[in-house]
C-alpha cells in the first residue's frame, strides 16, 4: 500500500508542475483538495487496475514422460503459478484461481495427418480428486507445484500395446500402433480457447513411448 501511495505522489507532483505550466502560477486551495482527493482515489484504484491486468489467472503446461514402477505414459502437467515479481506483490497483486478448465484432444498420424483419435474429452487428475478417477472439469488455484494433469497416452503391460484412456462419451479404450504422431489439446479456461499441441512416438516396447520436439 506504500508503494501504492509514492505512485500517487508522484503522480500529484505531475500534475502540479503541468498546472504551474500550463497556467504559470500555483494551485489555489480547492484546486489542491480536487488534487488530494484525485489522489486518494488513484491509491485505492491503482492495486484493482494492476490485479485486473497482472492477476488474472495463467494456464502453465509441461509435457513429461511419466514412470511409475513399470507402467509408461504420457501426461501433460498444468498449472497455475503465483505471482513473482516482487513489485506487483508489493501491490497486492495475487494470481487468480481458474473457476473453470476443460479439456480436449485429436491425434493425427506426422506426416499424412491422418487424424486417428477423433476429438475426446481429456479427464482432468488433481489434488483434490477423491477416488483418483479424473474429472471434465475443475478448478486450479495458484501454486507453484503441479496441481492437475491429463492423460493422452498409457502403456498397457498386459495387451503391450499403447492405449488412450476412454472418455465420457466412449467408454472403450482405444489401442494405436507403432508410429509417430502429434496430439492437438485444446483447453477451455474459464470460456476463452487456448490450444497446444505436441509430438509423440509409439514403439515396441513400454519404454519407446515418448514426447518428442516442441513445435
Amino acid at each position: 500500500m506504500r508503494l501504492s501511495f509514492a505512485i500517487v505522489l508522484i503522480i500529484v507532483g505531475a500534475i502540479f508542475f503541468a498546472l504551474r505550466g500550463l497556467f504559470g502560477t500555483f494551485p489555489d486551495n480547492w484546486e489542491w483538495a480536487g488534487i488530494v482527493l484525485a489522489g486518494v482515489g488513484l491509491a485505492m484504484a491503482v492495486p484493482s487496475i494492476f490485479q485486473m491486468f497482472w492477476g488474472r489467472p495463467a494456464l502453465k503446461v509441461k509435457f513429461e514422460n511419466g514412470i511409475k514402477e513399470a507402467e509408461r505414459f504420457l501426461p501433460v502437467y498444468l498449472s497455475n503459478p503465483p505471482i513473482k515479481n516482487k513489485f506487483l506483490k508489493t501491490l497486492g497483486v495475487r494470481r487468480g484461481t481458474i473457476q473453470s478448465i476443460t479439456a480436449q484432444f485429436r491425434i493425427s498420424e506426422l506426416g499424412s495427418n491422418t487424424i486417428v483419435i477423433t476429438s475426446r474429452q481429456g479427464r482432468l487428475y488433481s489434488d483434490d480428486d477423491p477416488d483418483d478417477k479424473g474429472r471434465l472439469r475443475i478448478t486450479l488455484p495458484p501454486t507453484f507445484s503441479v496441481a492437475a494433469c491429463i492423460m493422452v497416452v498409457s502403456w498397457d503391460l498386459k495387451c503391450g500395446k499403447a492405449i488412450i484412456p476412454p472418455d465420457r462419451l466412449r467408454n472403450e479404450i482405444v489401442s494405436i500402433p507403432e508410429g509417430a504422431y502429434r496430439v492437438q489439446i485444446i483447453f477451455m479456461v474459464d470460456g476463452e480457447k487456448q490450444e497446444e499441441s505436441r509430438q509423440f512416438i509409439i514403439g515396441k516396447k513400454p519404454d519407446d513411448l515418448t514426447w518428442v520436439q516442441k513445435e
